[in-house]
Parts: structure tokens; C-alpha cells; sequence
């Protein structure tokens, strides 16, 4: 709800407009030819050709790929959600870096992957910029206005508050959320020392060798099927896996 989506399709109508001769909202633009707008926004299933939401999401996306050349506008927005965490943020972070260095493109990259952020600093001609919102009490206010950098924080159980989740759901989530968040940073914290030196994506880093004491703990986790889990089995994975790590 921040309009990104928005921003997105609103550079794709000023393409359009300026390669017609019209006029454009702006003061002034400065365009060059563009053989294709290619575009991957939304997110819905093909019922009848049999595709889920996230095959309908790769076919538009390997299309893309295929096809585009470094004088085609592309729109990319939030690929890789279809799928579970980990495959849809390296198949996210994979495309943005052909695209970046292959394809060179002009390109509109929205994500809530923040490490794909790391790509501005490894990638020349990458640049983060998100779009502003401010907390207000419990709620959000979007500003809509377009900030240099990456953001540095997701709004989506104040969002969920809007759309009027029950409180006691938002309550759950939000306990939720920072036993996730304190696991992640104990999790930094052990594998920031082994892989100080990882340049690609330090969320793929693990340790060289696995410590003695932790080999119950990752025997528990390699026991767990996340796709077999309903909510309850998974928060109570989770605690279990807590208790081991204390």
C-alpha cells in the first residue's frame, strides 16, 4: 500500500506517452528508444491451463528473460512469492542479478526481500530507493513519496490491523514475530564471525563446521518438513527447537 505498484506502472504510461510524441507529467524527460515494456505485476492463479499462481509468475518471468534486451523497459513486482521463503528469495535475488548484469535493462525491482538490497553495492547501476511511511500510534501512514536507500522495516502487521484482523491474531503474530526475529539474530550472530568474509548473500553463509553442542539442535531442524506443518505443528516445532538451543 506504500505505491509502489503504482510507481511502477506510472513509469511504464510515461514510456508509453513520450514514444507516442504526447506530453508527459513532468517538467521535462529525457527517453531513450525503447523496444519492449515488459511487465510481471499481480499475483493470479490460471484455473483452467492447470498453472498456480506461482507457475503463472515463472512463465512471465522466464519470458522476460528470453526476450529482453538492454533497450526494454522491465517491471518486476515481487517475484518469488509464490513459493516458500528461501526458493522464492534466490530465485528473486538470481533474476535481479541477470537482469543487472546480463541483460542490463532498464528495470523496476520491488521486493520485501531486504537482501536483495545488497545488489546496490555489489552491482554497478543498482540503487535502492522505497517508498516512505510513518507509525502513528498502533496504525500507518503512507506518504507515498519515493526516498533514496532501502526501507528499513516491513509494515505488514499494521497493514493486517487495517484490513481489521482480529486484535488477538495481531497480538499472536506479533510474538510470534519476535521470537523469529530474536532466533534470526542469535543465528547472525553465531554465523557472522565464520563467514565475515561471504561478499554474495550472507543470509546463504553457514558456519565451516558444525559445533559439537549443535548437532542436536540441526538434527532437529533437518527433521522438520515445513511444507507438512500446519500453524500449530510449526509453533510448536518452534518452541522445541528453542528449548534445545537453551
Amino acid at each position: 500500500m506504500g505505491g509502489k505498484s503504482t510507481y511502477m506502472r506510472q513509469a511504464a504510461l510515461i514510456v508509453l506517452l513520450a514514444h507516442m510524441g504526447s506530453y508527459v507529467p513532468a517538467d521535462s524527460t529525457l527517453i531513450g528508444p525503447l523496444d519492449r515494456i515488459f511487465t510481471r505485476i499481480g499475483a493470479a492463479d490460471d484455473l483452467a491451463g492447470g498453472r498456480s499462481t506461482f507457475m503463472v509468475e515463472m512463465t512471465e518471468a522466464a519470458n522476460i528473460l528470453h526476450n529482453a534486451t538492454a533497450r526494454s523497459l522491465i517491471l518486476m513486482d515481487e517475484i518469488g512469492r509464490g513459493t516458500s521463503t528461501f526458493d522464492g528469495l534466490s530465485l528473486a535475488w538470481a533474476t535481479a542479478r541477470h537482469i543487472a548484469t546480463r541483460l542490463k535493462s532498464f528495470t523496476l525491482f520491488a521486493t520485501h526481500y531486504f537482501e536483495l538490497t545488497t545488489l546496490a553495492a555489489e552491482v554497478e547501476g543498482c540503487a535502492n530507493v522505497h517508498l516512505d511511511a510513518t507509525e502513528h500510534g498502533d496504525g500507518i501512514v503512507f506518504l507515498h513519496a519515493v526516498k533514496e536507500g532501502p526501507a528499513n522495516r516491513s509494515y505488514g502487521l499494521q497493514v493486517a490491523q487495517l484490513a481489521g484482523v482480529p486484535r488477538e491474531v495481531i497480538a499472536q503474530a506479533r510474538h510470534y514475530l519476535e521470537m523469529l526475529e530474536s532466533q534470526r539474530d542469535r543465528q547472525n550472530g553465531a554465523d557472522g564471525r565464520a563467514a565475515s568474509a561471504q561478499k554474495e548473500l550472507p543470509l546463504f553463509a553457514s558456519p565451516a563446521r558444525p559445533e559439537p553442542a549443535t548437532d542436536e539442535l540441526r538434527a532437529a531442524v533437518q527433521a522438520i518438513n515445513p511444507d507438512e506443518l500446519s500453524p500449530k505443528a510449526a509453533l510448536e516445532a518452534l518452541y522445541r527447537l528453542r528449548k534445545l538451543l537453551e
